[in-house]
């Protein structure tokens, strides 16, 4: 019985052990062949030097995320990230602690980094750089963030939107089908705008 218990046991350290090194493999792995400079073995035996790949990607040097050519797809992406982007910040806490403040901005500066749209990130991550993410109260949290929709706008060559009312008109999802905020959700007195202001 104990030798039989025994022999499970080196059984199933063994079969680990072997599934561990084979999902180790470099076969396996998912990494990619898109970061300058990285390098594939060739197959050719009279060719000892490794060849570099070409990068099939697009990828950016300073952005995670690949370009983005397809200039409908990136307008889209940038209406829906920007309703999102003003939301968040139309929500946050008028008087935050200092965890929240924290929170707020490690998730703008991966928000910033990992924005689908190589190109746009980078853009962006270079503006966060430049003006930091104010976290230190809703209202100064939408107006930075107006701030920079207003530096996209301007670099894209678009109308800059007045930011002395981002509060009062922009839509924080608080509404009911009346327009009105429900008193359950009534949150820092957040109130209602259009994302046509914002011009996407």
């Amino acid at each position: 019985m104990i030798y039989r218990q025994r022999l499970i046991s080196v059984l199933a350290a063994i079969s680990i052990i072997g599934l561990w090194v084979f999902f180790s493999s470099q076969n396996l792995s998912y990494t990619t062949y898109n970061d300058i400079g990285e390098t594939a073995k060739t197959d050719d035996a009279s060719n000892k030097r490794a060849a570099p790949l070409k990068d099939t990607t697009s990828r950016l040097q300073s952005s995670i995320m690949p370009s983005m050519p397809d200039q409908k797809a990136k307008e889209a992406l940038g209406r829906a990230s920007w309703k999102y982007f003003h939301t968040v910040l139309a929500r946050f806490p008028d008087e935050p602690t200092p965890a929240e403040r924290e929170k707020l901005d490690q998730f703008l500066r991966l928000y910033a980094e990992l924005y689908p749209c190589g190109e746009c990130s980078e853009h962006f991550v270079k503006m966060l750089a430049k003006w930091p993410p104010q976290t230190s109260s809703r209202k100064a949290a939408a107006l930075w963030g107006c701030h920079i929709h207003n530096r996209v706008n301007e670099h894209l060559g678009k109308d800059e939107y007045d930011c002395s009312d981002v509060l009062e008109g922009y839509d924080c999802g608080c509404g009911g089908e009346d327009g009105k905020i429900r008193p359950d959700l009534k949150l820092n007195k957040v109130s209602l705008q259009k994302e046509a202001k914002q011009g996407g």
